[in-house]
C-alpha cells in the first residue's frame, strides 16, 4: 500500500509541475526581466513548453527529469511510443506520463537504473548535457573544456560535445556538473541546440593540453628536425598527411643568442594557440642558456610573435589554466646548466608556482613547494648535460600539478588550493593517465598512484 501511495504521490507531482501540456503562446509574470526571456518566448511561441495555472513559469526552479522529457518530445517531435511494455518501480502505467517516460526510455534519450526512471529527481548539469546530447545525436568529444570536468566524469564527453556546438557555456571556467538545472537554464540549452542563430559565440576551453606532441580537432603537432632544419610540424591523424607549418631556419634571429624551435621541448596548445618556450640569452662559451622567451602561434592564420608576453626570463615549467599562465621560479637561487649535474643523485630546490594573465599582467603566487632537481631532455649539445625547460619532478594534469621530491609525490589542486601527499615513494620520473599517476621510483620499478 505504501508503494502504490508513493507511485501515486509522485504521478501527482509530474501532472502539476510538467509543461507536456501546453498553451499557445503566454507571457508569463515572472519572466519579463529574466535573462532567459527570449529563450522562453521562443518555446512557448512553438507550444513546446508552458507554465503554471498562476501564470507563472518559475524560471529559478530545478527542472525534472519527467518536464526535461516533456519538453524534449515536443520540442523534436517524438512520437509517442505505443503500446510500451517497459516497467517501472516510480512510475506507474496509468500515469499519464508514463507514454513519455516510456518512450525517452526507449530511444535512449533518458536512462533509468534498477527499474527506477526517477521523474521527479531535479535534472544535474551533467545529465542535462547527456539528454541533450542523445537527443540531438551530437559527437562525443574528448577536449577538456571546463577545469571541473575531468576525463575521469561519466559525461566528460557529453559536456565536451555540446559545449563546442554553442549549446552551453560555464562560469569562471567552470561547468559545476552536479549543480541542479533550472527551468529557464534548460530553456537556453534546448533553444540553443534547436536553433542555430541562438546559439553562444566563440568556443573556449579553460583548460590547456601539454607534451612533446599535443592534439586538438583532429590534428596533433611537434616539433621535429627533418634533413635542412627543426621545424613545427601538424599531423592530420585522419589522413596520415603532415606538414611543416613553422621553420626554424626561417625565423628571424633565430640562433643569434637564442634558439627558439628545440626538438624535444614541451608544447602547450591553449584554443587556437601554440606555446613554445625557447632559449634565450645563450651564453657563447658553454652554449647554454640563462633565461627563456616565450612564442606564440596562432593555429588559424600560422602567424607567430616572439617574446611578446611579459614573463621572466628564468621562468620553468610553464601550464595554462583558466586563461592564467603558471610556471615556476626558483626561490634562492638560479640554477645554471652545467656538466657537473648528476641526474642519479639529485637535489631539492625550492620553488614558487607564480601565475600571471594571458598578457603577462596580475602575477599571482600561488604556492612554495620543494621539487627535485631533473630536467627532461631534449636536444644536448653535450652528453652530460640536461637543459629542458620543464623539471620531470613536476607535472601538470587538467586542473592539478603533480610534484616529487626528497620525502614523496604531492598534488597540488588548482581549483582549491590545497596540496596532498600521494605516496612516500622516492621517485625520479613520472606520467599520468586518465585515471592514474605512474610514478617511477629512484630504482626503476613502477607505481601506480590514484590520481
Amino acid at each position: 500500500m505504501k508503494n502504490i501511495l508513493v507511485g501515486a504521490l509522485i504521478a501527482l507531482l509530474i501532472l502539476v509541475a510538467t509543461p507536456f501540456q501546453v498553451q499557445a503562446a503566454t507571457s508569463f509574470s515572472d519572466v519579463d526581466t529574466h535573462w532567459a526571456k527570449k529563450e522562453i518566448k521562443y518555446l512557448s511561441d512553438r507550444k513546446i513548453i508552458g507554465g503554471y495555472p498562476d501564470g507563472t513559469f518559475n524560471p529559478n526552479q530545478p527542472i525534472t527529469r519527467a518536464q526535461a522529457s516533456a519538453m524534449l518530445i515536443k520540442a523534436l517531435n517524438i512520437p509517442l511510443v505505443k503500446n510500451p511494455t517497459v516497467t517501472f518501480k516510480d512510475v506507474s502505467k496509468n500515469s499519464p506520463y508514463y507514454q513519455v517516460l516510456a518512450t525517452v526510455n526507449q530511444k535512449e534519450i533518458l536512462r533509468g537504473d534498477n527499474g527506477f526512471i526517477r521523474p521527479g529527481e531535479a535534472t544535474s548539469r551533467a545529465q542535462m548535457a547527456a539528454i541533450l546530447r542523445r537527443s540531438f545525436n551530437l559527437p562525443f568529444d574528448k577536449q577538456a573544456t571546463f577545469v571541473d570536468m575531468t576525463e575521469a566524469h561519466w559525461a566528460f564527453g557529453d559536456v565536451n560535445g555540446i559545449a563546442k556546438k554553442g549549446i552551453t557555456g560555464g562560469s569562471d571556467g567552470r561547468f559545476m556538473p552536479s549543480n541542479s538545472v533550472t527551468r529557464a537554464q534548460f530553456s537556453a540549452f534546448l533553444v540553443r541546440a534547436l536553433d542555430n542563430s541562438m546559439k553562444l559565440g566563440n568556443y573556449h576551453s579553460y583548460v590547456s593540453q601539454k607534451g612533446k606532441t599535443v592534439e586538438q580537432n583532429g590534428f596533433s603537432y611537434t616539433v621535429s628536425k627533418d634533413r635542412t632544419s627543426t621545424k613545427l610540424f601538424k599531423t592530420n591523424l585522419k589522413a596520415g598527411t603532415q606538414a611543416a607549418i613553422l621553420d626554424s631556419a626561417t625565423m628571424p634571429d633565430n640562433g643569434t643568442n637564442r634558439v627558439l624551435l628545440m626538438t624535444g621541448y614541451q608544447l602547450i596548445i591553449y584554443n587556437d594557440d601554440i606555446f613554445i618556450p625557447y632559449w634565450n640569452l645563450i651564453n657563447e662559451k658553454n652554449k647554454m642558456p640563462s633565461g627563456y622567451g616565450l612564442t606564440k602561434i596562432n593555429t588559424n592564420s600560422w602567424s607567430y610573435t616572439i617574446g611578446s608576453i611579459p614573463i621572466e626570463q628564468k621562468f620553468r615549467n610553464m601550464f595554462i589554466w583558466n586563461d592564467r599562465i603558471f610556471y615556476t621560479m626558483e626561490k634562492n637561487k638560479e640554477r645554471v646548466f652545467d656538466a657537473k649535474f648528476n641526474p642519479e643523485n639529485p637535489i631539492d630546490d625550492p620553488l614558487v608556482l607564480y601565475s600571471i594573465t594571458m598578457d603577462g599582467k596580475g602575477k599571482k603566487k600561488e604556492l612554495g613547494f620543494d621539487a627535485r632537481v631533473i630536467f627532461d631532455e631534449v636536444e644536448l649539445t653535450s652528453k652530460n648535460v640536461q637543459v629542458s625547460h620543464n623539471n620531470k619532478s613536476i607535472l601538470y594534469d587538467h586542473s592539478a600539478m603533480y610534484y616529487f621530491n626528497k620525502t614523496g609525490v604531492f598534488k597540488y589542486n588548482l581549483l582549491d588550493k590545497k596540496t596532498s601527499k600521494l605516496s612516500n615513494v622516492l621517485a625520479k620520473d613520472m606520467e599520468v593517465t586518465a585515471t592514474q599517476l605512474v610514478v617511477t621510483d629512484q630504482k626503476g620499478k613502477k607505481h601506480n598512484l590514484k590520481k
